[in-house]
């Protein structure tokens, strides 16, 4: 019962840093989007700016998931 409750508990917070996963992965695309725009009016410092946030929303999301998978994996696992 209780591994069951343990389950039910991480599966909430899963589908939660989902949801923040998908934000950060939009919020990726729009920074990328943001910095091809900059780029074709000649600013490519603003461009550049862009891209490196868009890089570092696109890692975050990434991390997120990993890290909901591998505590999900070492409950259900008994470890």
């Amino acid at each position: 019962m209780f591994k069951f409750k343990v389950i039910i508990i991480i599966s909430s917070l899963t589908l939660g840093g989902c949801a923040s996963s998908s934000d950060l992965k939009e919020m990726s695309n729009r920074n990328a989007k943001a910095g091809r725009y900059y780029e074709s009016i000649g600013q490519p410092q603003a461009a550049q700016r862009e891209y490196k946030l868009a890089a570092k929303h696109k890692k975050k999301s990434e991390d997120d998931d990993t890290f909901w998978l591998n505590i999900l994996w070492e409950i259900i696992s008994g470890n």
